[in-house]
């Protein structure tokens, strides 16, 4: 199994920004400034339509590449998809799993996460994933071993 975290150039754009700001973020720090992200997303994808699509399909390669002489079927975690990122993933074989979220379990995770800011939900990049029509759903608003065990499932049944 091999995870990409599609939003990496977002998460070291934030880690710039903070540092240029005099207020380095702490490396591998999970807290996260959900307005920046929103903002970075939306610009960034103005300056280069494709920014997320190009680090994911490289980092895709580069794990292709790693595994080729595996026998094993490879399942690849793609953590932080969003409606405009779909096309490609779709057209890539991948296949797409909605996690859901009880609105009010997510701030609070967020907040014990010590987010800098939140995001805003309604923000253009976070918009349209109900519109996903996922074969495989999996909720989040349980505990964590309920969504680990649900997780589990789902990736054993597509592992086979």
């Amino acid at each position: 199994m091999h995870i990409i975290t599609l939003a990496e150039p977002l998460y070291r754009a934030q880690a710039a920004v903070y540092e240029s700001a005099g207020r380095p973020l702490q490396i591998g720090e999970r807290r996260q400034d959900g307005a920046l992200l929103n903002f970075l997303g939306s610009h960034m994808r103005k300056i280069n339509p494709h920014v997320l699509e190009e680090h994911f399909l490289s980092e895709t390669a580069r794990i292709h590449a790693a595994c080729k002489d595996s026998t094993r079927r490879q399942v690849v975690i793609c953590s932080d998809a969003r409606p405009a990122d779909l096309p490609y993933l779709r057209q890539g074989g991948f296949h797409p799993v909605v996690i859901t979220v009880d609105e009010e379990v997510a701030r609070k995770r967020k907040e014990a996460r010590g987010d800098l800011t939140l995001g805003d939900s309604r923000h253009s990049t976070e918009i349209g994933l109900e519109r996903i029509r996922p074969s495989s759903p999996v909720d989040n608003s349980g505990t964590l071993q309920e969504f680990a065990t649900a997780t589990t499932a789902l990736l054993d049944s597509l592992n086979r």
